[in-house]
C-alpha cells in the first residue's frame, strides 16, 4: 500500500510539472510587483520629505508659486497602490493554481510604460520650456520598467514594453517640441532626431530585456524538464531499484524505448501461499510479506538488479537491464543464494514462520524498454527468456528444490556448488531443458 501511494505521488507530481512553469512565471511577477511597490512607496515618502525640506528650492524650478507640489508624492503613492493590487492579484492566482490572462499582462505592461510618460507630460504642462522636462528624473523611470521586464520571463511582453516606451517617448517629444518656443532652446535640443535617438535606446533596452528574459526562461524550462525526466524515471522504476542504479539512470540521456539486451531473469515465488494466508490474519500476512520482500529486494538491489514486477506472492527481477555490470548472470546467482540465506536466517531466528519458496534463473536475449502511454509507462522485459525462467521456477515444486537454473546460466558460473537435476520438459515447451540445482546441502 505504501509503495502504491509513493508511486502515485510521483505520478501526480510528474503531471503537475506541466503547470510548474506557469507558477514560476507568477512567482516572478510577484517579485517584480514587490520591487515596484517598494520603489514607489519609498519614493513617495522620500519625495514628501524632500519637498517639505527644500520647498523653496523646488518652487524656484517652477514658473509660479501655485504649483501643486504635492502631486508627485500622490502620484508615487497611487503607483505604489497599483503595484500592491497587482501583487495581491498574482499571489491569489498562485494560491488558486490558476493562470493569468495574457490581456492582464499586456495591460499592466502598457500601464507601467505610461507611468513615466504621464509624469513627464504633467511637468511639461507646468514648465515654460516643456521639452526640457526630458532632462528630469522621470525620463529614467522608463529603464526601471525595462529592466524589470526581464522578470516577466516573457520575451514578447518585454518587446511590447520596449515598443510602447519607444512610441510614447517619440509622440510626447514631438508634441512638446511643437509647443516649445524654438528661441528658448539650444539648437541641439530643438531637433526631433535627438529624442528619436533616445527613444531608440529605450527600444533596444526592451530587446535586450527580451533576450535576457528568454535566457532565464530557457534555463528554468531546462531545469523543470530535467526534473520531470527524473521523476518519470523514478516513477517507471518505482522503489524497487537501488539508489545507485537510479542515479546512474538519471545520468543517462538516451531514450529507453526498446533495445535487445542479454539479461538474466530471476523469478521468486512463495510455496503454498494459499494455505499460508489461511493460517494468518490480514495484518500478520502483510507483515510476513513485507519481511520476505524487504530482504529479497535488498538483496536484488545489492547485486545491481531491479524488481520489474510483483506477482502477488512473488516477483520477477532483472539483471542486465536497464544497466549492465558485465557480470549480470553471476550477480543474479549471488542474489539468489543471498535471498535464500537471508530468508533462512529469518526463519531460524523465528522472525517469520517456516515456509518454502522457489527461485528460477534463466538468461538470454530479451527486448527491454518503456511500454505504455504518454501518461503512464512501465519498464518491461519481453522475450522467451522470461517465460522459461518462470517455468524453471515452477519446477522447484516437482524437484523439491529451492533454486534452479538453466544450463545457459551455469556456463557463467565458477566455484558455486551445483547439482544436475537432468532433462525436464517445461510447461508449454516442446524441447527438454537440463536444469541445475544451486547451492550446497543438496
Amino acid at each position: 500500500m505504501r509503495l502504491t501511494v509513493a508511486i502515485n505521488k510521483l505520478f501526480f507530481r510528474s503531471s503537475e510539472l506541466d503547470l510548474s512553469f506557469e507558477k514560476e512565471l507568477l512567482k516572478s511577477e510577484i517579485i517584480r510587483t514587490k520591487i515596484l511597490f517598494w520603489f514607489f512607496f519609498i519614493g513617495a515618502v522620500l519625495f514628501s520629505v524632500q519637498v517639505s525640506l527644500i520647498r523653496k528650492s523646488f518652487l524656484e524650478f517652477l514658473p509660479d508659486d501655485d504649483f501643486p507640489y504635492w502631486v508627485p508624492a500622490v502620484y508615487f503613492f497611487a503607483n505604489a497602490l497599483y503595484a500592491r493590487l497587482l501583487w495581491l492579484y498574482f499571489q491569489r492566482k498562485v494560491n488558486e493554481g490558476k493562470k493569468v490572462h495574457k490581456g492582464i499582462l499586456y495591460l499592466s505592461g502598457f500601464i507601467e510604460s505610461s507611468i513615466p510618460t504621464c509624469a513627464l507630460l504633467f511637468f511639461s504642462l507646468n514648465y515654460p520650456v516643456p521639452v526640457l522636462v526630458f532632462a528630469t528624473p522621470p525620463e529614467f523611470v522608463y529603464f526601471i520598467f525595462l529592466i524589470l521586464a526581464t522578470l516577466r520571463l516573457n520575451e514578447k511582453l518585454a518587446v511590447f514594453i520596449g515598443f510602447v516606451s519607444f512610441f510614447e517617448f517619440n509622440i510626447l517629444a514631438y508634441y512638446l517640441l511643437s509647443i516649445t518656443p524654438k528661441e528658448k532652446l539650444d539648437p541641439l535640443l530643438a531637433g526631433q532626431f535627438i529624442y528619436f535617438a533616445k527613444s531608440n535606446i529605450l527600444l533596444i533596452s526592451g530587446l535586450i530585456s527580451a533576450f535576457v528574459a528568454r535566457q532565464i526562461k530557457s534555463a528554468i524550462q531546462s531545469t523543470l524538464g530535467a526534473e520531470k525526466e527524473k521523476i518519470q524515471i523514478r516513477h517507471i522504476f518505482g522503489q524497487h531499484v537501488s539508489p545507485a542504479v537510479v542515479n546512474r539512470l538519471l545520468e543517462q540521456t538516451e531514450e529507453r524505448e526498446g533495445e535487445i539486451r542479454h539479461v538474466c531473469i530471476l523469478f521468486f515465488d512463495i510455496r503454498n501461499f494459499t494455505s499460508l494466508s489461511e493460517q494468518m490474519d490480514v495484518k500478520a500476512l502483510i507483515r510476513f510479506l513485507n519481511q520476505v520482500f524487504t530482504e529479497s529486494i535488498e538483496s536484488v538491489n545489492a547485486h545491481n538488479g531491479i524488481i520489474n514486477k510483483f506477482l502477488g506472492d512473488g516477483f520477477m527481477a532483472v539483471f542486465g537491464a536497464p544497466l549492465s555490470e558485465g557480470e549480470d548472470v553471476l550477480n543474479a546467482v549471488k542474489s539468489s543464494l543471498d535471498i535464500r540465506n537471508r530468508l533462512n536466517r529469518l526463519i531460524k531466528n523465528e522472525h517469520i514462520q517456516n515456509f518454502n519458496f522457489g527461485i528460477g534463473l534463466h538468461c538470454g536475449e530479451a527486448i527491454t524498454g518503456n511500454v505504455g502511454s504518454s501518461e503512464r509507462k512501465e519498464y518491461t522485459v519481453i522475450g522467451d527468456v522470461v517465460n522459461v525462467a518462470s517455468r524453471i521456477e515452477q519446477m522447484n515444486k516437482e524437484l523439491s528444490s529451492q533454486i534452479l537454473a538453466s544450463e545457459e546460466v551455469i556456463t557463467f558460473l565458477k566455484d558455486i556448488p551445483i547439482k544436475n537435476r537432468g532433462e525436464v520438459f517445461l510447461k508449454g515447451k516442446t524441447q527438454s531443458k537440463v536444469l541445475y540445482q544451486l547451492g550446497d546441502g543438496f
